[in-house]
């Protein structure tokens, strides 16, 4: 695994050596266009902004075909996503932070911006990316400019505005194991120069990325959603602009399902460590109610199902697995202009509801865990007003104010349908537990941020933020017997019924100090210290435990999430406009980082703080116009460590890596555009290749080899022609061109907590074939 791990990491570098040497040999053909960024909320070129940030373009999306946030993961340094169960607990990590709790009184540690506009919960940023403009990935704490819950990053996604010029354009694929997709755009004047619309639509469906194994069953892991979004401009002067922005999506996914990476034996379902806990490992020790449970080996042997890295089969009933959400929202954003300064308003509204439910044990002939879910509902306003502008030649400023009002409410539990008979304690594992809480959320806020150009070269940024919040939850926990006729004993599995309610009200000031240097024309530098902040989470799942509540405290509080970073960046163009390199170097300490963290005696969870953890890393991102015309390259690097600097409950842990985190990755882009003869007709070929390390998905604290993942790589092959007109094209693409089985995510299964040995994972798609026709008018 090693000598891969390097292998890759050297090919990685030579790639790159390559790639300088013929730069420095050879005059450039092609220049590269300026990307223009709203990382610091104005805009300005990304080779200025002293702000480590990756840009994917609209043209990244056109030869691509990702359609979602979570496929751009691996063309991002230090960006990561691992899919897991349920999107309303999954989180995107960069440089190694992040947030993954299934408590709504928890925020991401990444922010997701839609817009201008920050969504409450990270879940209603996971849609398909069409008709958008450019993605911008901050990262580091960016709390000064974009507020609450960024202790670790930024995904600023903007969509594309509303034109004069009347145009439409859409696109139909068709591809692998049943994939429709359509999508469409529209925009153009409603009065001349003065009010435009752009209506932009879509619909993306497939039958199922896992085999389903259940005669008579579709597969799993299905999609079905479609999105609309309605965009209005208004310019009645040349210093007042308007732009609305409706939109709706709905999603009725079959999804999202494990399968079983590792299974043990019958015997160990009851002898393991729940039977050794009281004295042995007598295969009699509990008794099972006949009929209550079918064996874990029987029911996979029964469906024909072989566990292992490349187990794409599961045996379950389709009702049983289902993630129904719905999103909508209006936005308003006004900009005047006056003079030097611009005063902007955005003010907005979004609601989001989900209903989710998994068959946790993933098989539809075991009762044992058989219901896992919760429906959940959020609304939130969002007010903000800034003023940026010039205050002389040498001093540029942005400063202004937030409000952020949410209110969550959510009811959900899990249902093991087993009854274990223990001749001394009785009936155990016969329960279901539900929580049905609340969590409202108040925040203000001014900030402001001051860019003094002290020379033509050096410059300095001194920006802060004053935060207000207040955060109120309240839990209604309730255990109870699934079959009555029998009693249960939980073994401190669930714990008892719990009510109770808590008010966390706080506030904090973060900001930051930057110093840009320009060391040329064309090659800047900066250095930055930065605090960041997330406010206070509030435990109020499942995972609860009477015994980690204090007498008279209300619920579980963990403090504020505290990151101070200091990071060293370079970003410059050479060899006339034809090589851009960003490239960062940091040091990140996170107080209080909160994580959820798998309970020793089950796999149930709590929310709980970490005292200090410590990412360290280097990231580059290259572009570069060869001096074959048509031919671009780009490629990403990226270097994370990340441990547990100081964690007082559990010590063994400091020194150690945290989980989830591959240590190094790296990507590479090739792009070919061609004439086809004197034909008119134009093509285009395009390389991905990605590659990520190995890393370990423990749900605990210290990392077990039992949950550790193998390091792949991904290559993806594209191809694609235009008619003259440009009005016309056709793509094929194939992803996993070399059907790589790789895992995002291994776990225990609930049998695991007896026998201490059956595995889950979440795998990635296998070889996967995409068919595109695109038109333009």
């Amino acid at each position: 695994m090693t000598q891969r791990s390097n292998f890759d990491l050297t090919a990685a570098a030579g790639f790159l050596f390559i790639l300088m040497t013929l730069a420095v040999q050879t005059a450039a053909a092609a220049e590269l266009e300026e990307i223009v960024v709203t990382a610091r909320k104005t805009s300005e070129s990304l080779a200025e902004t002293p702000v480590a940030v990756s840009v994917l373009t609209d043209e990244f999306f056109d030869e691509s075909g990702f359609n979602t946030i979570t496929e751009i993961v691996k063309f991002v340094p230090g960006y990561d996503f691992s899919p897991i169960t349920t999107t309303r607990a999954a989180s995107p990590s960069v440089r190694g932070i992040s947030t993954f709790s299934f408590s709504e009184g928890f925020e991401s540690s990444v922010a997701t911006v839609i817009d201008g506009v920050p969504m409450g919960r990270e879940a209603q940023g996971f849609f398909d990316l069409y008709d958008v403009e450019r993605v911008e990935v901050l990262k580091g704490p960016q709390g000064t400019l974009f507020g609450k819950n960024t202790s670790a990053g930024v995904i600023n996604i903007v969509t594309k505005k509303p034109e004069y010029e009347f145009s439409m354009g859409g696109d139909v694929t068709i591809g692998s194991r049943g994939e429709r997709r359509v999508r469409g755009t529209v925009t153009g004047p409603l009065m001349d120069n003065e009010l435009a619309y752009r209506i932009t639509g879509s619909m993306h469906q497939n039958d199922g990325m896992l085999d389903n194994e259940l005669a008579g069953e579709d597969d799993i892991n299905s999609k079905d959603t479609w999105s609309l979004r309605g965009k209005f401009l208004y310019e009645p002067t040349d210093q007042l602009s308007a732009l609305l922005t409706l939109d709706y999506t709905d999603e009725d996914n079959h999804c999202c399902i494990a399968t079983y990476n590792q299974a043990g034996s019958a015997q160990d379902l009851i002898s393991g460590p729940l039977g050794g806990l009281y004295g042995g490992n007598d295969p009699f020790l509990f008794q099972q109610i006949p009929g209550s449970v079918i064996h874990l080996e029987d029911a996979l042997a029964n469906a024909g199902i072989v566990p292992g890295t490349s187990n794409r089969d599961v045996a379950l009933f389709e009702r049983d697995v289902r993630q129904k959400s719905e999103a909508k929202g209006a936005s308003l954003q006004i900009d005047y202009g006056l003079g030097n300064a611009t005063l902007t308003s955005i003010t907005a509204w979004r609601d989001w509801e989900i209903d989710e439910t998994n068959d946790q044990d993933i098989l539809g002939e075991s009762d044992f865990l058989n219901f896992s879910g919760a429906a959940a509902t959020a609304e939130q306003f969002t007010q903000e007003i800034r003023l940026a502008g010039l205050l002389n030649e040498s001093v540029s400023y942005v400063t202004g104010l937030f409000y952020f009002d949410e209110e969550q409410d959510a009811d959900g539990g899990n249902s093991i349908d087993i009854a274990l008979v223990h001749p001394i304690f009785g009936d155990v594992l016969n329960f279901r537990n539900r929580a049905v809480r609340s969590v409202e959320t108040r925040h203000f806020s001014a900030f402001g941020e001051v860019t003094w150009d002290v020379t033509e070269r050096f410059s300095l940024v001194f920006g802060g933020r004053y935060t207000d919040e207040k955060k109120d939850a309240e839990l209604d926990y309730s255990v109870f017997a699934v079959n009555p006729d029998f009693g249960f004993n939980t073994l401190g599995f669930v714990g008892g019924s719990i009510s109770g309610a808590q008010t966390v009200d706080d506030t904090d000031f973060s900001g930051r100090v930057i110093a840009r240097y320009a060391l040329t024309d064309e090659i800047n530098t900066y250095l930055t210290w930065s605090r960041g902040y997330k406010g206070a989470g509030i435990d109020v799942t499942t995972g609860i435990r009477a015994q980690n509540i204090a007498p008279g405290d209300g619920l579980p509080v963990v403090e504020p999430e505290i990151p101070t970073l200091i990071e060293l960046g370079v970003k410059g163009v050479f060899l006339n406009n034809t090589l851009s390199v960003n490239t960062a170097v940091y040091h990140q300490t996170v107080e209080d980082y909160q994580r959820i963290n798998a309970n020793q005696d089950s796999s149930f969870t709590q929310n709980l703080g970490i005292d200090e953890v410590e990412s360290t890393g280097f990231e580059v991102d290259l572009s570069y116009a060869t001096p074959i015309e048509g031919l671009m390259l780009s490629a990403a690097l990226s270097y994370i460590d990340v441990t547990y600097e100081e964690y007082v409950q559990q010590p063994a842990a400091e020194g150690t890596n945290l989980a989830f985190i591959p240590e190094k990755s790296a990507s590479f882009i090739g792009s070919y555009h061609f004439d086809l003869g004197n034909s008119g007709w134009r093509a285009f070929t395009r390389v991905e290749y990605s590659w990520q390390d190995e890393k370990n998905t423990t749900s605990g604290v210290i990392p077990n080899p039992r949950f550790d993942i193998d390091s792949y790589g991904l290559l993806n092959l594209r191809l694609g022609v235009t008619s003259p007109s440009e009005r016309y094209s056709i793509r094929l693409s194939v992803e996993n061109a070399a059907d790589e089985d790789y895992v995002h995510y291994v776990g225990s299964s609930i049998y695991g907590l007896f026998d201490g040995v059956t595995n889950i994972q979440y795998l990635g798609p296998d070889r996967f074939y995409r068919f595109t026709l695109e038109a333009k008018l």
